[in-house]
Parts: C-alpha cells; sequence; structure tokens
C-alpha cells in the first residue's frame, strides 16, 4: 500500500468543510424563507386589515358665516275700522236778506258710526344682513372596503398570500417532483 501524499488529506478536508459550509448555508436560506413567508403573511393580514378598515374623524366646524339677502314682501292687509266718530262744532255763516244781513251759528253735535273694511296693499322689500355664528362638529366615517383604495389593495393581498404559500415550502422537500 503505498502512502498517500499529504495534499490529498488536505483535499479531502476542504471537500468536507465546504460541504458543511454548504449544508449550513442552505439552512440558512431555508430560515431566512420561513420568515420572508412569515414577513408575507403577515403582510397580507395587514392589507387585508386595512382594506376593510374605516377612518373615522370628526371635523370640528366654528365659523361665523356672513348672510346678506333681500327678502321680497307682497301681500294685501284688510284692516278693520270699526268705531264712532264724534262731531261737536259749530256752523257759522251770514244769511243775506233784503232786510239786512244776520249772522247765523247752528251748533252741531252728532256722532258718526264707521264700520269698513279697507285693503291695503303692501309691497316693500325688508334688506336682512347679519352674521350667523355656526359651531358644529360633523362625525365622518370613510368605508375604506367601498372607496377605489379599499379595491385596489385586494390583488396586492392576494399577491403577499400566494407568495407567503409559495415560501412555506420546502425546496428541498416539496420542489422535488414524486
Amino acid at each position: 500500500m503505498t502512502k498517500r501524499p499529504f495534499d490529498y488529506y488536505l483535499l479531502w478536508v476542504v471537500v468536507l468543510v465546504s460541504l458543511l459550509i454548504n449544508a449550513g448555508l442552505v439552512y440558512a436560506l431555508v430560515l431566512a424563507r420561513q420568515r420572508a413567508a412569515e414577513g408575507a403573511q403577515t403582510a397580507a393580514q395587514a392589507v387585508a386589515a386595512l382594506r376593510t378598515a374605516s377612518v373615522d374623524y370628526t371635523v370640528h366646524i366654528d365659523r361665523s358665516l356672513p348672510v346678506s339677502l333681500t327678502v321680497p314682501f307682497n301681500t294685501t292687509v284688510r284692516v278693520p275700522i270699526s268705531t264712532t266718530l264724534p262731531i261737536n262744532t259749530e256752523f257759522s255763516f251770514s244769511l243775506h236778506t233784503l232786510v239786512g244781513d244776520f249772522p247765523v251759528s247752528i251748533p252741531v253735535h252728532a256722532t258718526v258710526p264707521v264700520n269698513l273694511v279697507s285693503e291695503v296693499p303692501v309691497n316693500l322689500s325688508a334688506p336682512v344682513s347679519t352674521t350667523v355664528p355656526v359651531s358644529l362638529d360633523v362625525p365622518i366615517k370613510l368605508d375604506l372596503a367601498q372607496t377605489s383604495l379599499g379595491q385596489s389593495l385586494a390583488p396586492t393581498q392576494a399577491y403577499l398570500e400566494k407568495l407567503a404559500s409559495d415560501l412555506k415550502l420546502n425546496p428541498l422537500v416539496d420542489l422535488v417532483p414524486r
């Protein structure tokens, strides 16, 4: 039996070390692949939660709104008048006769009842100029599933779910055809 040279044994050591390093590298890559699958699954769940989420916000409005307008007012108003007018006066005049002029005074004492309904047309424009204070809270609920953002996230969610399931496969076992 011939003695083998030193480099022969050294070559076997290098081959075994290389094999161990490659096995460690394959193991590290499989672990990284599993971590990436978990990350893709978590991202898919986050996208699914975002798709079904809603944005709730309350907008506080505290403003003064100027209001300036003219209000036309056209109508007819019925005004009932029911009263008694007293007349207390003296009627004086000169009576011209052939014999001469005679002053005549006639006292007048009377009451005149007045009962009437008068229609008064009213046509006017009333200017209104004021400032109205407005203070209110407006609740806003935005359902993301009903928006284009929610709909556009569906393909992203599907891609991440498929990526997660593909990355969960063990490349050393599951990809080998049987």
